[in-house]
């Protein structure tokens, strides 16, 4: 064969590293991350019950929540962004829907829904 080009050279070794990386499974490429494989009412959501609430008069605190599904208990840090359905704060005992982001290992509540009927 004759000689490859710069150009082809580093597009071959490219490739051949990414294949080997993809090969190396869980070490590089996670299949599944830690915090979506429990098993709760969807990705990023939670409900249960209200076990504790702290908010101060800039709304900002947490709402810590025990889980219906798997009896865990999670604390969500809410904010003037967070939305609550209804228009108001849930109470102690309340059963709330939760969805949030992980935001650097801070679970940040950005909805919080009151279950009717709890």
């Amino acid at each position: 064969m004759g000689k490859m080009s710069t150009k082809t050279a580093i597009l071959v070794t490219v490739t051949i590293l990414f294949l080997a990386g993809m090969g190396m499974g869980s070490t590089f490429f996670p299949a599944k991350l830690a915090w979506a494989t429990d098993n709760e009412i969807g990705p990023n959501q939670v409900q249960g019950k209200v076990i504790n609430i702290y908010t101060n008069v800039f709304r900002k605190g947490t709402i810590g929540v025990k889980s219906d599904q798997t009896g865990k208990p999670y604390t969500f840090y809410v904010g003037r962004r967070t939305v609550y359905v209804p228009h108001r704060y849930p109470t102690i005992g309340e059963t709330v829907k939760v969805s949030y982001i992980n935001d650097r290992g801070f679970l940040k509540a950005t909805r919080v829904d009151i279950v009717p009927g709890s």
